[in-house]
């Protein structure tokens, strides 16, 4: 029980901190508030990850207007869940090393998320190439920042945890 409390209230911490790094834009909706969503994967988990991540990438759109509409962020919302669970299930799960899963983080994130543009009515490869240099550059200082921080958070977590990082 009490371990369920100090989840729910870390991943509180994590979404909060997402909105707070959804208003430091780079442009458009894209923002910092990946670096948190992150760094929760790698040291609480993925499915925590995946909730801050998706949060996070609303609360970016949310504040820029939803410059893509709303279901295009919705679909890059569940893209952003579910490059953040896999970045938790392979640190945590899988026990890959952070800078293995933070380098995997950045490549679909920046390279691999994009695609999504190609497909949606109205968007295109224009869409996609104009979004790929500043996507990737945030996309490399939100995974970098993320990963230095979850390499200098992971022994006071492993307290935290009670022994382990979870």
């Amino acid at each position: 029980m009490k371990r369920n409390t100090l989840r729910i209230s870390m991943l509180a911490v994590f979404i909060a901190l997402s909105a707070v790094g959804a208003n430091v834009k780079i442009m458009g909706s894209i923002a910092f508030d990946s670096l948190p969503a992150f760094l929760a994967a790698m040291l609480i988990g993925g499915p925590e990850g995946a909730i801050a991540g998706a949060a996070g990438h609303l609360f970016s759109a949310m504040l820029s207007g939803f410059p893509l509409t709303l279901p295009m962020h919705l679909a890059v919302a569940a893209e952003m869940g579910a490059i953040c669970y896999l970045t938790g299930w392979l640190t945590q799960k899988r026990k890959c090393p952070i800078w293995l899963t933070g380098f995997l983080a950045f490549v679909l994130n920046a390279f691999v998320s994009p695609l999504i543009l190609l497909v949606w009515p109205g968007l295109g490869w224009a869409a996609c190439t104009s979004l790929l240099l500043p996507l990737a550059l945030a996309s490399a200082a939100n995974v970098f920042a993320a990963s230095i921080l979850a390499y200098a958070l992971r022994k006071p977590f492993s307290v935290i945890w009670g022994g382990e990082v979870k």
